[in-house]
């Protein structure tokens, strides 16, 4: 049986002394909360889906009602609601504009308003026109503002110099202050403004401001237009339409109505009217630049041969740096064993390395007839070679009968006879290229083999001896050279970050470039586009006339084009 310390032990994690009971009462309510959360969230995605499948249907549903009672008129939810806003919204529209209308005109005429029947009026220096009291309610606001703003400037200032010179109670002292029965004042009077203002249940903030917006409205006071003031030219009389019934009123939504679908109407067709013509200049657009685009790829190309060409260039000049120094060591590392004793001559062991080259198997190569150069390819005989070039011998030398002091009746078996194949069977050593580069790797790893053989051998001596390892043995035998590293200005080789900086350095001045040239490819195509656009809705002459044969800047020229 297992015993439960937590409910009688209290435990506390680490100097701060939280209890561990605690903290897994706070986890479970948290994760309480986090259900609950999803659970809204996935109700409020079942509702929204739920609404939007229903008006799918509705929708259907009126098609399909439609269709089958031949009735053109789309069914619409809350139909008649809709058409009594509809008509308010119309006449709340005639009133305000009446009334602005009659604003203006008494701005010009009589600015008290009197003889209009508006209030007084005031023209302000950008041309409008607003009542006094709307002015001053204005201004009210913005004073307002100004003052709220300094008090809080001015609040920040005055609790920056309290910290300063006054001690303020803290914890619980400072917040039991400021509460009234543990509850926040400002809390309480907002509790019972909520008390005392009725909410109707069910209705979000967004309903309520659109019931608000629809709510009846008293008529405001009908202006007048006094005698011998003449409505503006343009202007429609909104002081005529003051008293029009719900009829009119519907009528005039209804016309409203149809004047805008008539316009959408006209502007689908002026789209679709204009769409094979678009669709050319479109094209027209796109081959220029693909055009374009073809030419970048020989500038790319030119940029990669000569990018190539370069790091060929520093990764030679690396290897020959790294090949110096790999001789420069060896050479010193060779001295150095000479003062212990070890040199290649008497080194046990040296004479037993010979070159061997690969992928000659079945070859034989006199190494010691060949000697090598400076440069990588160069290998040649050794002048004191005791190899004869029979090819040199004369023709006549095969016909030569060398007398052996037998006579000339004896059989002519007993002669001696150079035959050489007429002097051509001979070929002389000529190496090629990829053959001298191999066989001088082969002597140079034999030649370093004895080396590395004399540094073990010296190497040991000293470790028996008790003796420090020179640092010149245990350098590396072989040139160590790093790909893609670059040689600086100083002769040392740049790291891994010095890389990578340069690299981004040269992509963003490629990218640079490329930026430019496709900036000039987007203006050229888009010139292209709007002259054939120009040539194909009659703005301009086709191409190849008399007078398409100019330069013109077809960015606003072809929009209207000078007259013959």
């Amino acid at each position: 049986m297992e015993l439960d310390y937590t409910s009688s032990v209290p435990l506390f994690d680490g100097a701060d002394g939280i209890n561990v009971t605690e903290r897994s009462v706070k986890n479970a309510e948290w994760e309480r909360k986090q259900r609950l959360r999803e659970y809204r969230v996935a109700a409020r995605r079942e509702k929204r889906n739920r609404k939007a499948d229903e008006k799918k249907q509705r929708k259907l549903n009126a098609t399909i009602l439609r269709r089958m009672t031949r009735n053109p008129d789309k069914y619409t939810k809350n139909a008649e609601r809709n058409r009594v806003r509809a008509i308010s919204a119309e006449r709340s529209r005639i009133w305000s504009e009446a009334i602005r209308q009659a604003h203006r005109l008494a701005a010009t005429h009589d600015p008290s308003g009197s003889k209009f029947n508006v209030a007084p009026v005031l023209r302000l220096d950008d041309g409008t026109v607003v009542t006094q009291e709307a002015l001053r309610r204005r201004k009210e606001k913005e004073a307002a503002r100004s003052t709220k703003e300094h008090k809080q400037i001015s609040g920040h200032e005055d609790r920056g110099e309290d910290k300063v010179a006054d001690v303020s109670p803290t914890g619980h002292e400072s917040r039991s202050l400021s509460l009234v029965n543990g509850v926040n004042p400002s809390r309480l009077d907002l509790i019972d403004d909520m008390r005392s203002t009725s909410i109707p249940k069910g209705l979000s903030k967004s309903q309520q401001k659109k019931q608000a917006k629809y709510e009846p409205k008293p008529m405001p006071p009908k202006p007048i237009i006094p005698d011998g003031v003449v409505i503006p030219e343009g202007e429609e009389n909104w002081l005529a339409l003051w008293d029009l019934t719900d009829p009119q009123l519907e009528r005039r939504v209804l016309r409203e109505k149809r004047r805008k679908a008539a316009e959408r109407k006209a502007l689908r067709s002026k789209q679709q009217s204009g769409k094979a013509e678009r669709r050319a200049a479109r094209d027209e657009k796109r081959r220029v630049y693909r055009e374009l685009k073809l030419t970048w790829k020989s500038i790319k190309e030119e940029e990669t041969r000569h990018r190539t060409k370069l790091k060929g260039i520093e990764d030679e000049e690396a290897k020959r740096l790294a090949v110096e120094v790999n001789i420069l060591e060896r050479k010193q590392a060779l001295e150095v064993c000479a003062r212990f004793g070890f040199t290649l001559e008497n080194t046990a062991g040296v004479d037993g390395i010979k070159p061997r080259a690969l992928g000659m198997k079945g070859v034989e190569v006199d190494f010691n007839a060949i000697e090598i150069g400076e440069k990588p390819s160069e290998v040649k005989l050794r002048s004191n070679s005791r190899r004869v070039d029979l090819g040199k011998v004369s023709n006549f030398a095969t016909e030569q009968v060398l007398p052996s002091g037998i006579r000339p009746e004896d059989d002519p078996e007993d002669y001696i006879r150079l035959d050489v194949g007429q002097g051509q069977d001979y070929e002389a050593l000529n190496f090629n290229h990829k053959l001298r580069r191999k066989l001088r790797r082969a002597m140079e790893n034999a030649q370093i083999q004895r080396e590395v053989l004399v540094r073990e051998q010296c190497r040991a001596y000293c470790k028996e001896r008790g003796l420090e390892v020179p640092l010149e043995i245990e350098t590396p035998a072989k040139p160590l050279h790093g790909t893609g590293s670059r040689t600086l200005e100083n002769g040392v080789l740049e790291n891994a970050k010095q890389e990578r900086v340069r690299s981004r350095m040269d992509l963003a001045e490629y990218n640079k470039v490329a930026k430019v040239l496709r900036k000039q490819a987007k203006e050229l195509a888009m010139e292209a586009g709007l002259r054939v656009h120009a040539e194909l809705t009659g703005r301009l002459p086709p191409r190849g006339t008399p007078g398409n044969e100019a330069v013109v800047d077809y960015g606003t020229l072809w929009k209207n084009p000078p007259l013959p």
